[in-house]
């Protein structure tokens, strides 16, 4: 923890340092055939965004249990700083905290021993659905350049470094056959015997063998939205791809991410 505090406060010194450096008394371009046309300027504000995480490779979980094709949601908010400059560039820096939830699951049939109502026990084939939630809290900073290549539409591409600060893995097997046939012919209703209902847990706990730092790289598109002088909203969809797996556990474990995203910025 004492790492993952370092790092952060780390981050947050970063995004302080570039605004101090960008924030600059604004000048017009100097160029005489241009004057007076292109402003250089920087802007702050925040973001707030959702989207749909996708699954890489394998988790295996300690049981050595096997998911893959998982899927989830991802939730992220924080702050952004941007800086025009006298070319069709712009750079930026996003330091923001994310929480990205991931399920994976697969059906296995075991071979379980049942009592018939006649009181004699016979092994018989039955059905379990096993699921692995996985959740993760991330803090990233991500510098990033955007281009407007025509318009308020823009296109922007970035790297992002991130710090998992905590992380979660619920590892739960439900029986889902509700009767079963005995060989002689008798029927039972299915159950688990020692446990109490149809679920039983067999991991709770942090990731194992956790990569708790994440690279990866960004591209996105988008439209700047002038609502004052001063004030901009940006709504736009950004694709992230991961650069390290996020757990030794299993084989090339990621997870890939679209999302929408809503900025709003402020000219200092």
């Amino acid at each position: 923890m004492r790492a993952a505090r370092s790092l952060i406060l780390a981050m947050i010194s970063a995004l302080f340092l570039a605004v101090s450096v960008s924030a600059q008394v604004n000048v017009l371009d100097s160029d005489p055939i241009a004057a007076r046309k292109r402003l250089v300027y920087t802007q702050v504000g925040g973001f707030v965004g959702i989207g749909g995480v996708m699954q890489t490779g394998t988790i295996t979980t300690d049981c050595q249990c096997d998911f893959n094709g998982g899927g989830g949601t991802q939730f992220a908010v924080g702050a952004v700083v941007e800086r025009l400059t006298r070319s069709q560039l712009i750079w930026g820096v996003a330091l923001g905290y994310d929480r990205r939830g991931l399920t994976g699951q697969f059906t296995e049939i075991e071979g379980v021993l049942q009592r018939s109502p006649s009181g004699r026990e016979f092994t018989v084939p039955m059905t379990f659905l096993n699921e692995a939630d996985m959740a993760l809290d991330v803090v990233t900073v991500a510098p990033y350049l955007k281009m407007k290549p025509f318009g308020p539409v823009f296109v922007r591409a970035g790297a992002s470094l991130g710090y998992v600060v905590s992380s979660t893995l619920v590892h739960r097997k439900t029986l889902t056959t509700s009767d079963v046939v005995f060989p002689n012919g008798e029927v039972a209703t299915a159950e688990l015997v020692g446990v109490d209902g149809t679920s039983v847990v067999l991991q709770d706990g942090p990731v194992s063998d956790l990569q708790p730092l994440q690279l990866g790289l960004f591209g996105g598109v988008g439209v700047d939205v002038s609502l004052s002088k001063k004030l901009t909203m940006t709504p736009m969809l950004q694709y992230f791809q991961p650069l390290t797996s996020i757990s030794a556990q299993g084989t090339g474990f990621s997870a890939r991410s679209f999302q929408f995203l809503l900025e709003l910025r402020h000219i200092l």
